[in-house]
């Protein structure tokens, strides 16, 4: 990829995602809640403990960063860093709320970061490595800022076939709604196929690397419209915006696609998981 269109891309998930961040911040309790059962085995990956001063890309409103804060202690640090300033200042403002004192906040694209070399025992990455044109890149310099015998932590989402919400929010964005599911560079499944995550760490200059999966089956119940907020994270203001008579036809549609896979009293979903982990 050329260094241009690079550029652009990186500069369209920018705008996108800043439009997002609105809902992002409205959700960010809701989100924090759901993120356990991926921020535990992203944390124990990179070998997070106390004292440690990790680095956090990718951190959007907040997690795992502020989690990680409460883990690493008050002799620990954790440096939250995002893309979209907007998104970043969620983060700082819920830190604060909490009280944590241990944490720093840098606005950077992960392909280029301001840090020296070997500043950090641990650096992870939560829902982020995919939305970056370059992610080779964003491996070396997370490579580049690791202590020896440190390791990095990517978690992304694994293929689109493995992952409901996926293939019922994108089918009704796209057919009901007339809205492009990847647009603004949204590719939450580009590195979700088995190795994609490993050949990104080897590029990146790790000295080892190693792939886990994360599956899980919940169980919702139809009636709690659980999709609302997937779609408000997905779309953003747009939804905010969008007419009445435009927002019921779209809710329709998610209860209609949903219902499909409901098993008993409760939809079955399907969520795949990935995490890719390099030591330097």
């Amino acid at each position: 990829m050329s260094g241009d269109e690079a550029a652009r891309q990186q500069r369209e998930t920018r705008e996108n995602w800043a439009l997002r961040a609105g809902q992002w911040q409205e959700q960010a309790d809701h989100l924090a809640r759901l993120a356990h059962g991926l921020n535990t085995p992203l944390v124990a990956a990179a070998g997070v403990g106390a004292g440690h001063h990790v680095l956090d890309l990718a951190s959007g409103v907040g997690e795992p960063a502020l989690s990680m804060s409460e883990l690493v202690g008050p002799d620990g640090s954790v440096t939250a860093t995002d893309l979209v300033p907007e998104m970043l200042a969620g983060a700082e403002k819920r830190a604060g709320e909490k009280g944590l004192t241990n944490m720093k906040f840098q606005v950077t694209p992960m392909e280029e970061l301001p840090f020296d070399d070997e500043s950090f025992d641990a650096v992870t990455c939560r829902i982020g490595l995919m939305y970056t044109p370059t992610p080779e890149r964003a491996a070396a310099q997370a490579c580049r800022v690791l202590r020896p015998g440190c390791r990095a932590a990517f978690l992304v989402w694994g293929p689109k076939a493995d992952n409901s919400q996926f293939i019922v929010v994108d089918r009704v964005l796209s057919e009901v709604a007339g809205i492009d599911p990847h647009e603004g560079a949204f590719t939450p499944t580009r590195l979700g196929d088995d190795g994609a995550l490993n050949k990104v760490l080897q590029a990146g200059g790790f000295s080892t690397w190693e792939e886990q999966a994360l599956r899980f089956s919940p169980r919702v119940d139809l009636a709690s419209n659980f999709w609302r907020p997937q779609l408000a994270l997905r779309i953003g203001d747009r939804l905010a915006t969008m007419a009445d008579d435009e927002r019921q036809r779209i809710d329709g549609a998610m209860r209609a696609a949903y219902a499909d896979l409901v098993d008993g009293d409760r939809v079955q979903l399907q969520v795949h998981a990935r995490i890719g982990v390099g030591t330097v």
